[in-house]
């Protein structure tokens, strides 16, 4: 069975995990793309372990069970996985917009309709195509994210994406939706990781967010891979 590391996001500093040789994955929580290669990890021999753990650290927010768990894994995960190559992205300190944004942009969605149009394509490969292509990974993350919320991106695995589009929605439609994904996810998270739908279409239609907003909303992070639908009419995190 394939092995599994939980470790935590950077940014939310919520726990999450991925099988053992994936580079990036996407956070459930905030959405932010964590390098797995640079997060302090515990291996688990299975994905039912490793999400045992997640729910545990989640709840404890850590703490001593994870250094625990971490210090266990140590030379066990140094075997598994070869050391990582520098690459010059890596050394990239930030990029100021320039008149070439422009061109990175077009360079940008040419790889995601060639490589990830048709179907998902891993991030660690996607990375690669876009360091031959001149795009540092740092920028092409941030362009990742601004897709996934507008729509035109999903991740069908946290640690894949695959475009869906450029259809121009009708304008009122557009500037009456609202994406509270990350809504509520929190919202999850904070409830013990699973809710009926119904309850979450009245939580955000009480704060004045319309119910196809909701149901997008929804429906985008079941498309992600952030949340399931263990029975008809409720939704879990994973």
């Amino acid at each position: 069975m394939r092995r599994f590391l939980v470790f935590r996001c950077s940014k939310c500093q919520n726990f999450t995990n991925a099988p053992v040789g994936q580079k990036r994955r996407r956070c459930s929580y905030c959405g932010k793309i964590i390098n797995i290669t640079k997060a302090v990890a515990a291996l688990f021999d299975s994905p039912e372990e490793a999400a045992i753990a997640v729910k545990a650290f989640n709840a404890s927010r850590g703490g001593d069970e994870f250094e625990k768990a971490v210090e266990i894994s140590r030379e066990r995960i140094r075997k598994l996985l070869p050391p990582e190559e520098i690459r010059r992205d890596s050394l990239t300190q930030g990029e100021d917009e320039s008149p070439q944004a422009e061109g990175k942009r077009k360079r940008l969605m040419s790889l995601l309709k060639s490589r990830a149009s048709e179907r998902s394509c891993p991030l660690d490969q996607f990375e690669g195509h876009c360091e031959a292509a001149g795009l540092e990974w740092a920028w092409v993350e941030e362009q990742l994210q601004n897709l996934a919320n507008s729509g035109s991106l999903i991740f069908p695995r946290p640690w894949s994406i695959r475009m869906v589009g450029f259809e121009k929605k009708d304008k009122k439609e557009s500037d009456d939706e609202k994406d509270v994904g990350t809504s509520i996810i929190r919202i999850l998270d904070e409830r013990g990781g699973r809710l009926r739908v119904s309850d979450i279409i009245e939580h955000f239609e009480e704060a004045g967010v319309t119910r196809t907003s909701i149901e997008r909303s929804l429906e985008r992070l079941m498309q992600r891979g952030d949340i399931y639908e263990p029975k008809q009419g409720e939704v879990s995190l994973l």
